[in-house]
């Protein structure tokens, strides 16, 4: 049975030996991506602030794009020069990634994290979980919200946002649950702001400009937004 810090989802992401995790990093603060697309470790809004997913230490939180098969195997590579992040798996039906990032450049008081579902041969079908706990797992997600595919929400002193998720629902447990299927060649975009203030809007473009202010050029995805 999972702990009272923990969703019974969490279960499903077992801890792995570190030098199999990815680091997302922004300046402010980092993530530890797992290799089932699970955030395992984030502290929000700063390096130095309590965990909002601390799953790899046993605390509470979850953040997880994974195939919805299950057979897959796992991979991933970092695009040159860059903590742009891309987990892979190739499942029976065919190639999925996850483009991830922390955008750029940084704001100390909110952290914008971005996550792209490619489907590079045949359909992607993944599911995707959300259970932001804030201080170590002690904060679940409360006063929730959701409107045309955005998810707004609080966990203790933090405020969050989740973009792109249409179709999700909360469980019975509080989480946010969501089947995603994306078509061949296209690609969807999830992206969940937390900060420590109210929320702004978010600037439009956030893939390009993480991109161009590091000094880099996004690699060609070859797939169009569904």
């Amino acid at each position: 049975m999972a702990s009272p810090k923990q969703s019974e989802i969490a279960t499903d992401f077992p801890p792995h030996v570190l030098r199999e995790y990815a680091l997302l990093a922004d300046g402010e603060r980092g993530i530890l991506v797992g290799p089932r697309g699970d955030f395992a470790w984030m502290c929000a809004p700063r390096w130095d602030s309590d965990a909002v997913f601390s799953s790899l230490i046993g605390g509470g939180g979850l953040y997880a794009i994974t195939p919805a098969a299950a057979r897959y195997v796992w991979g991933g590579y970092y695009e040159d020069g860059s903590l742009i992040w891309h987990s892979r798996w190739v499942t029976t039906n065919g190639l999925v990634e996850c483009r991830e990032a922390l955008a750029f450049p940084a704001d100390p008081h909110t952290a914008v994290v971005l996550r792209r579902v490619c489907a590079l041969e045949g359909k992607a079908t993944t599911r995707v979980v959300l259970d932001a706990r804030a201080e170590f797992g002690r904060q679940p997600m409360g006063d929730l919200h959701g409107h045309q595919g955005t998810w707004s929400a609080r966990s203790g002193p933090l405020h969050l946002r989740w973009s792109g998720a249409q179709g999700a629902t909360r469980r019975s447990d509080g989480v946010l649950g969501l089947d995603l299927e994306v078509e061949p060649g296209a690609y969807h975009d999830l992206v969940l702001e937390i900060g420590d203030q109210t929320l702004a809007a978010l600037r439009g473009q956030a893939w390009l400009t993480t991109s161009d202010s590091s000094s880099r050029t996004s690699l060609p995805l070859h797939a169009t937004a569904e």
